[in-house]
């Protein structure tokens, strides 16, 4: 089972804290940052586990059918009864 590195870094200009997950498969690779706007690194940590929460109940349950979405037909073009003339001058 994968395992994302979290680190939580003060951000000096702002003096707050933000979120920073690594790729797990690659420890060196940034995958998300969040902004600097967590009073303590406490609050950085709930944040986040909220974060993971919400995307989690998002998820379809696991007996649901995926979605397809459906091709949608082209109209065949009209033909004429009878084909055009021109008039010779």
């Amino acid at each position: 089972m994968a395992q994302f590195r979290v680190e939580f870094v003060l951000d000096e200009a702002t003096g707050k804290y933000l979120a920073e997950l690594y790729n797990p498969d690659n420890q060196a690779e940034l995958v998300a940052r969040t902004e600097a706007m967590y009073a303590t690194q406490a609050a950085a940590v709930l944040g986040l586990v909220q974060l993971f929460k919400d995307a989690v109940l998002k998820f379809p349950p696991p007996q649901a059918k995926p979605k397809v979405k459906k091709a949608k037909k082209k109209k065949a073009a009209k033909r004429r009864k009878t084909p055009t003339r021109r008039k010779k001058k």
